[in-house]
């Protein structure tokens, strides 16, 4: 009975092979058995997906230069591409583009065919027209964000474009952080030979 649970609150592709704090968080709110804390570390510790995929933190080399938090939501956005996956979904997705408000920390999420300008530019348009334009976007010094029609999408809606840097960065650390935890989740979900994870992100 126990492990039928933690597989349903672990493994399950609803799940996404969250870490020990949070599987345990939410277990304990509906169980409880006798050292149930230590159940769960070694179930977590145990588990094969988990030791191939999670994301190991490491320090960047530079002087990390924080943005200063805003004090609006859409004042301060990350966008970042994550891909691509080995084969395409069953819609040819390959690829999942984000944008991370800073101040709310609210995450756009799209699953989409390239990591191309055309859909980063689709992308930060559709985002502005439901939820308005953000004041001040920040990016990698990836092709896609720096392309002529991925600047002139963003020039027009106002919003000032802020390049982050590999080494010297004013750090895109929101994303960053969203990707560290989403990466390793999405990578155990298709692991499982998905062919529709992107179903369970936003459209």
């Amino acid at each position: 009975m126990i492990d039928q649970v933690l597989f349903l609150y672990h493994d399950h592709h609803t799940a996404a092979h969250l870490g020990n704090n949070k599987t345990s968080y939410k277990l304990m709110n509906k169980y409880y058995w006798p050292n149930m804390h230590c159940t769960i570390t070694n179930y977590i510790k145990s588990c094969m997906k988990c030791s191939k995929h999670n994301y190991i933190r490491t320090k960047r080399p530079g002087k990390m230069n924080l943005m200063p938090m805003p004090n609006e939501v859409m004042g301060l956005v990350g966008m970042d591409y994550w891909g691509p996956t080995n084969s395409p979904t069953a819609k040819g997705n390959r690829y999942v583009i984000t944008m991370t408000d800073y101040l709310s920390k609210f995450v756009f999420a799209k699953a989409v065919h390239t990591n191309s300008a055309q859909e980063a530019a689709e992308f930060f348009l559709d985002v502005c027209y439901h939820f308005g334009a953000p004041t001040k976007l920040i990016t990698d010094q990836g092709s896609h964000f720096v392309a002529e029609l991925t600047r002139t999408v963003i020039e027009s809606c106002n919003t000032t474009h802020i390049l982050a840097t590999p080494y010297h960065p004013t750090s895109n650390a929101q994303t960053e952080r969203f990707n560290a935890t989403f990466a390793p989740a999405l990578s155990k979900l298709i692991s499982n030979q998905r062919q529709d994870w992107d179903d369970y992100l936003q459209a």
